[in-house]
C-alpha cells in the first residue's frame, strides 16, 4: 500500500507544476498583451495629437499604428505602418474633404513617446489620397476672382462655365476640361470651349487662358508629388506622395 500511495503522491505535484506554469505563461501573456496595447494607443494618441498642430485642423485624426506586435517597433523608434485619416483640412481659401494617408518607415524615437513630445518626425515613404468637393472647389475659385463654376462629368471629364472678360469685353462660356498633376498643384485645362459669340484667333485662346486654372495643393500633410487626378461626378480625388518627408508641429 506504501507503493501505491507514494505513486500518487509524485503525479499531483508534477500536474501542480504544469498548471502553475501554465497560469504563468497566460498571464504575462496578458501582461505583455497589455502592455503592448497601452503603448500602442499612447504612440496613436501621440501621432494623433502632433499632426493635429501640424495641419491645424480642429477634429483629431484618426491614428492607426499597423503591427502584430507594437513593442518591438516602440523600442526600435521604427513604426512599419500608420495609416492617418484628417479631415476638414484647410489652407487660405482651399477645403480639402480629407486626406486618408499611409506612411510607411515612421521614425518616432522612443524616448519621445515617454515624454509625450515630438520635436520631428521622419517618414521614409508616404502615400496619399485626398478628396475635394467641387462645392469646396467653387468656393475657392470665387475666393481667388475667378467667375468659373467647375462640375464633374460621368465620362472623367469636368465642366467650366463662367462669364470672362476678354479685351473689354464680357464673354459667357463653357468648357469641357481635364484635370491633371502639375507638379505639386491640380491644373484645370481646357479641351473645347464653346460661346455663342464669334471670336478670332486671339480672343480665343485669352478666353482659353481664362478658364485655365492652378489650384495648389500646399495643405497635403505629407508630401506633395501628385501622382495622378481622378474626376468623379460630386468629387475629385488627387494621389499624391513622398519619400523622405521630415514633418515638425
Amino acid at each position: 500500500m506504501s507503493t501505491a500511495t507514494g505513486g500518487r503522491g509524485w503525479r499531483w505535484p508534477r500536474r501542480s507544476t504544469l498548471l502553475l506554469a501554465a497560469s504563468v505563461a497566460v498571464g504575462v501573456l496578458l501582461v505583455l498583451w497589455g502592455t503592448d496595447r497601452l503603448a500602442r494607443w499612447a504612440a496613436e494618441g501621440l501621432l494623433a495629437r502632433n499632426v493635429q498642430l501640424t495641419t491645424g485642423v480642429l477634429t483629431r485624426p484618426e491614428v492607426e499604428v499597423h503591427g502584430t506586435f507594437f513593442l518591438p517597433q516602440l523600442l526600435g523608434g521604427r513604426y512599419e505602418r500608420v495609416d492617418i485619416l484628417v479631415e476638414d483640412l484647410r489652407a487660405g481659401p482651399l477645403r480639402i474633404e480629407q486626406v486618408d494617408s499611409e506612411l510607411t518607415g515612421v521614425h518616432v524615437p522612443f524616448h519621445d513617446l515617454i515624454t509625450q513630445d515630438v520635436d520631428v518626425v521622419y517618414l521614409e515613404r508616404t502615400r496619399e489620397v485626398a478628396t475635394l468637393t467641387y462645392e469646396d472647389l467653387n468656393r475657392y475659385l470665387e475666393a481667388t476672382g475667378r467667375p468659373l463654376t467647375l462640375e464633374g462629368r460621368p465620362d472623367g471629364e469636368a465642366v467650366l462655365t463662367g462669364s470672362v472678360e476678354v479685351l473689354g469685353r464680357r464673354l459667357s462660356a463653357s468648357a469641357r476640361a481635364v484635370i491633371e498633376a502639375e507638379g505639386g498643384d491640380l491644373a484645370v485645362q481646357p479641351t473645347q470651349i464653346d460661346t455663342a459669340t464669334f471670336l478670332d484667333e486671339a480672343s480665343r485662346l485669352l478666353l482659353r487662358q481664362r478658364f485655365t486654372v492652378v489650384i495648389p495643393m500646399d495643405p497635403l500633410p505629407f508630401g506633395q508629388e501628385l501622382s495622378g487626378v481622378g474626376i468623379g461626378a460630386d468629387r475629385v480625388t488627387v494621389e499624391a506622395g513622398g519619400s523622405g518627408v521630415v514633418v515638425t508641429p
